[in-house]
């Protein structure tokens, strides 16, 4: 066992470059300024100061910024590639199959996605607790307890769903196919949340290349294979949805392999303070897994209304719309990937100046990429579902009010994440039974009422409420929030590249102004962002990262 695997929290961006996240000596990708406030973004753009007699608080700053800004630089390609492979194989099921076909197959796969995040939600426990495991035996522990929750809570969802897919299957007003997707579905869900646990494993460990490799590389990969063959071998959308599910588990146990021959894991159920462990975690997660009937309710609750009071190429049409308008929280994905083991250490340790700056420069950072991506998905509508076939075509005129839903989303920033890993669980839980809700009296009439545009109007709603409820309590509770005078700067910008990309619109063919729209716009966006100037923080973290990645490549990657 080398020395890396001695530390139960892995390697981390800091420990690779051979520093730790208190180290008080470091002189990168520093934003040397006071320590801001709350509420104000001026202390960014101070001038830099002494290197060498920086105030600690900074330091631990520069290190939070780094890890988290390296795993979304190396995340963000991946899940990019993840987007666009999910992507490919939506549009191999949607041209090879009819639109009501593909969208019982997406609704079937809606419901069981539904069990599949309420499971999840004893999950986050593991980057919670992983960066801030005292051995190796803490952490395995850990990892072992909840692996053995999770999929104990699958199995038993699972079973239920195959028992009750007759009485859905009558309720939706469905026919033998949907019970058969729905069956295939069932019994791969403790597949599908075997996969995500182990990748949390591997996020609590801050774990980047392992961890995007298998989530973002090989299951989304394997995944296209399976519904190409599927579709254009077997002409055969029940086999898609089995090899989809086979794929997602040997993911998983691929992943697991990893994690044992490198991080030396080994299961463990007894000895120490195993018992402890169990209950800590149960403690924190308990809250978040019952809450998870109202957050899931509020992401898929949607397609059970489908499934009542719409039809299946509306369900098809609504899983596109949410599918493309989730490519505008790709920069907030990114950020996501490592910012809950950082925010859990940082809040552990009681650095409160440091943890409120890294949610005032990552919000920031999340808002600039959130707003590039939504102007020429909105502009280009047309052309984007017509990746789907023409009947998405048609539906084109939807498709901004997902992309609007997703922006007030990336907006709030890691609010959620920080709520959770300021142990603000029950909190969070409050808010997301107040939303739900709320939905459960909007959506019904609002979809009665207009049909599937009273559903997106539904779930703009919902999305915008959500966020800005739980930016209020965090504030509130904390005293963190995501917004400074900087923000502006994205949506200033935001401007010429949206007068560029309509310019094109209406002077060349829906392709050709598609591509070369969005080329001219983003150019047009990265000039006027330029003339905005970046602040001394993002300079700094940006000069560190070309650093790190010019001198040591190959190696960042681990």
């Amino acid at each position: 066992m080398t020395s890396e695997s001695t530390d139960p929290r892995g390697s981390t961006a800091g420990r690779e470059s051979g520093r730790t996240k208190d180290d008080p000596t470091r002189s990168d990708a520093a934003d040397s300024t006071v320590p801001d406030s709350h509420v104000s973004g001026a202390s960014e753009e101070s001038p830099t100061g002494d290197a060498t007699g920086r105030d600690p608080a900074e330091a631990r700053l520069e290190d939070a910024l780094e890890r988290v800004a390296h795993g979304a630089t190396v995340s963000v390609p991946s899940i990019l590639l993840q987007r666009g492979l999910t992507l490919a194989f939506t549009a191999v099921l949607t041209n090879g199959f009819s639109a009501g076909a593909y969208g019982v197959f997406a609704l079937a796969r809606r419901l069981q996605r539904y069990l599949l995040r309420l499971t999840l939600g004893f999950r986050r426990g593991l980057s919670r607790f992983l960066p801030n495991a005292d051995s190796n035996a803490e952490r395995d522990a850990l990892a072992t307890f909840a692996g053995l929750l999770l999929v104990g809570v699958a199995t038993a969802f699972g079973v239920a769903l195959f028992a009750a897919a007759p009485l859905v299957t009558r309720v939706a007003d469905e026919g033998a196919q949907f019970e058969l997707f729905l069956r295939i579905f069932a019994v791969g869900l403790p597949a599908g949340v075997w996969l995500f646990t182990v990748t949390e494993v591997l996020r609590g460990l801050e774990a980047v290349g392992p961890l995007n490799l298998t989530l973002r590389v090989c299951f989304p990969t394997a995944q296209l294979g399976v519904g190409a063959v599927a579709t254009f071998v077997f002409h055969d959308l029940a086999l898609a949805a089995a090899g989809v599910l086979l794929v997602m588990g040997l993911s998983g146990v691929g992943a697991a392999v990893w994690l044992v021959r490198e991080r030396d894991f080994r299961p463990r159920l007894r000895g120490g303070d195993a018992a402890r462990l169990r209950r800590k975690y149960l403690s924190f997660t308990l809250p978040l897994f019952v809450g998870g009937f109202a957050t899931t309710t509020q992401r898929l609750g949607f397609y059970p209304l489908i499934a009542m009071f719409l039809s299946s190429v509306a369900g098809g049409v609504f899983a596109v719309g949410v599918l493309v308008g989730t490519l505008v929280r790709l920069p907030l994905l990114g950020i996501n990937q490592f910012i809950p083991p950082v925010a859990a250490a940082l809040h552990e340790e009681g650095h409160r100046d440091a943890l409120a700056r890294l949610y005032h420069v990552t919000s920031r950072l999340v808002l600039v990429g959130v707003t590039g991506l939504a102007i020429p998905v909105v502009v280009y509508r047309k052309s984007v579902m017509s990746l789907f076939g023409p009947t998405f075509v048609e539906y084109a005129p939807l498709l901004p009010g997902f992309v609007v839903a997703q922006y007030a989303a990336c907006a709030a920033g890691s609010v959620g994440i920080l709520l959770t890993m300021t142990d603000h669980q029950r909190a969070l839980l409050v808010v997301n039974v107040v939303i739900t809700a709320f939905l459960t009296v909007t959506a019904i009439p609002l979809t009665t009422e207009f049909g599937l545009p009273g559903l997106v109007g539904s779930y703009v709603l919902m999305l915008t409420i959500n966020n800005g409820l739980e930016v209020a309590v965090l504030y509130y509770l904390e005293g963190l929030q995501p917004f400074t005078r900087l923000h502006a700067k994205p949506l200033v910008a935001g401007l010429p590249l949206a007068l560029v990309a309509l310019t094109v619109r209406f002077a060349l063919p829906d392709t050709v102004a598609f591509v070369v729209g969005t080329a001219l716009g983003l150019l047009a966006y990265a000039v006027s962002l330029r003339r905005l100037k970046f602040t001394t923080v993002e300079r700094r973290l940006g000069a560190t990262l070309v650093e790190r990645y010019r001198d040591a490549f190959p190696t960042s990657l681990r």
